[in-house]
Order: structure tokens, then sequence, then C-alpha cells
């Protein structure tokens, strides 16, 4: 059995509930709608489904929940061009024993995934480095880009139709902002976090406003939840900073789900 790493899949961090991957040969699930089914049973049995696109003309998403809130993912990248870069992640997570599986958390996942400052100090492995590495020293809400003045994290209410602006100092693309959209339903939560500056790998501009999106949405099934992750990125055609922006942000999207603990 897969044990879940804290705070809620890392990027989801602030939860100190402890939850673990399903497996087909130890819980046996109510199928979940939203999914395909063979998308579905793939995750029952592994925890996980990942799909990655680089430089593959026409590359869509595909594993998002089809939902109202997961089908508007496909209208979040507002480009003229496509991005280069598209991956998906998709996990199962049981709610773990003493939880109410009647009882929706959508309210708790909302505030966690409102936890900006959570973001802090988390960890990712660094394929140039070959180490862990600290990937946000900073990560709170600001007032907005301009004045970049720290505000509490906004956690009171429902998070639909709600927009933040955050700072985050990164360990290899030092400080950037970001706009963060968030839409609510009764059983589910969607997140879209924008660049809102360039982004800078040395002195070259990786990656321009508005070239990075990532797109989080979290489904409450009562004995589970379903979450998915994705990302689209354009960054220039140049080998060498591809080959690195690549692995970079495969790094990224693997340290929103993994925490220092491992498995």
């Amino acid at each position: 059995m897969f044990k879940l790493r804290k705070k809620i899949l890392s990027f989801l961090a602030g939860s100190f509930f402890l939850f673990t991957m399903a497996s087909a040969n130890e819980v046996s699930l109510a199928p979940s709608p939203e999914l395909d089914p063979d998308v579905f049973q793939q995750l029952v049995e592994k925890g996980e489904v990942r799909k990655q696109h680089f430089k593959e003309d026409g590359a869509e998403s595909s594993l998002f929940p089809k939902t109202e809130l997961g089908a508007s993912l496909k209208e979040t990248w507002t480009e003229r061009k496509a991005p280069v870069f598209v991956a998906e992640s998709l996990f199962l997570i049981e709610k773990p024993e003493g939880f109410d599986t009647g009882k929706l958390d959508t309210d708790l996942i909302s505030r966690i995934m409102r936890s900006i400052s959570s973001m802090e100090g988390i960890e990712y492995y660094s394929n140039s480095e070959k180490r862990m590495k600290t990937l946000y020293s900073q990560s709170y809400t600001i007032d907005n880009p301009d004045d970049g003045n720290r505000i509490p994290d906004q956690l009171d209410g429902s998070a639909d139709n709600l927009s933040v602006y955050a700072f985050q100092e990164d360990g290899s693309f030092g400080k950037n902002y970001y706009r963060i959209d968030y839409r609510q339903r009764a059983n589910e939560v969607f997140m879209v976090i924008r660049l809102e500056d360039s982004l800078k790998y040395g002195f070259i501009t990786a990656v321009k406003p508005n070239n990075l999106v990532f797109n989080i949405d979290v489904l409450d099934k009562g004995e589970y939840l379903v979450m998915y992750i994705g990302a689209k990125v354009k960054f220039p055609a140049i080998s060498m900073l591809e080959n690195k922006l690549n692995k970079s942000f495969c790094s990224r999207i693997a340290a929103l789900h993994d925490s220092e603990d491992g498995i």
C-alpha cells in the first residue's frame, strides 16, 4: 500500500492529515462517472495516471474530470501560440480511517488550496544537481503585483470566483508573481495558476507572462478524492534551454505531490 506524502500531496500543504493512495487489491471504490472507465480502472490499480507531451503538435489535455469546472481548463490557455510542454497527472486518494465518507470535505480542501504560504519550504528533486532542493524559499499571498505587500491567505468562505495574487521565490527561477483564480462547487475545487511576469533562467527570459499555466482540480467523491494537476508552458526553441526547462518543469510537477518523506 502506498503511503501518501504529508500535506495532501505537498502542494496542497497545510493539512496535517495523512492520506493513502488506493490499490485495487485493497479497496473497492465506486466508479467515478466524471472519468473515462479505462482511466478510472488504471487509477484504482496504480493510484495515478500520467501523460506528457513535449513539442507535439496538437497536444491536448485529456485526463481532467469531465465536470463543468474540469472542462473549463481548456479555456485557461489564452495565448495565440500553443504550449510546447503539456503534462497531466491524475491521482486517486482514499480518505483516511476516521473520516466520515458520507460527508464531503470540500470546504477543508478549499482552504488548503488557498494556503499559499504553506508552499514555502517544499522540496523537489533537481535533475541537474542530482539532489533535493528547496522549491520555494518564499511563498505568500500579496495584495497586487505592483505593491507586492504580503497579506494573509484568503481562507474565509467559499473560493468560488476568488482571485488572488501570489509571490514566490523559486530556487532556480528567482522571484515571480502569479495570479490564482478559483472556482468551487459542492464537491469540487478548481484553481488556475498563471505566471504574471517573466520567468528568468540566468539572464535569459525563459517564460514570458501568461506562458505558464497550472490547473489543479480536486473532486470529492465521499470515500476518496480525485486530484488532477495539469501544466502548459511555452518557452524558447533553444536546444540547451529546452532540455533544462523540460526537466525542470517535470520536477516541479512532481513537487506538487511528492514530499521529502518519499513512499
